[in-house]
């Protein structure tokens, strides 16, 4: 019976860390989908900075300080939108990246629980393979 207290133990470890791994790579995956919507709205929204066009005969100091200053705004909001954004984007895809990988040996450790547990339903003549696998096991997620 010990074997397979020990199978059920493994399972639900393996079960609840992928579990885990799943909920932040979801939460990453909203995350990124918000992100790029804000990208998009910003990038809609640099357009509008530039209107009105300003007229020729609005000419003089104020006209240029204006126009300084809109030229700043502009070149802000597009680093902003273009370098930035970007580079959030990029490191939770990165994070999401190294998740799956994991995500990828959860899978695996469940594969190995499951042929565990295929070779305790076969009886006691497979009780010292099923002991090996949990060592394993054992030893890769502890």
């Amino acid at each position: 019976m010990g074997l397979y207290n020990e199978l059920n133990y493994i399972q639900s470890v393996i079960h609840s860390q992928s579990s885990d791994i799943q909920e932040k790579i979801s939460r990453l995956r909203e995350a990124k989908n918000a992100i790029l919507h804000e990208q998009s709205q910003l990038l809609s929204e640099i357009k509008l900075i530039q209107q009105p066009e300003l007229h020729k005969s609005w000419m003089g100091p104020r006209s240029e300080k204006y126009q300084t200053e809109r030229d700043s705004a502009l070149q802000a909001m597009r680093q902003i939108g273009h370098e930035n954004y970007d580079e959030y984007v990029s490191s939770i895809e990165s994070k999401i990246h190294v998740l799956e990988a994991q995500q990828g040996v959860m899978n695996f450790y469940g594969h190995l629980a499951q042929d565990a547990e295929h070779l305790l339903s076969k009886g006691e003549d497979f009780y010292e393979q099923v002991s090996h696998k949990l060592s394993d096991l054992k030893g890769r997620l502890f």
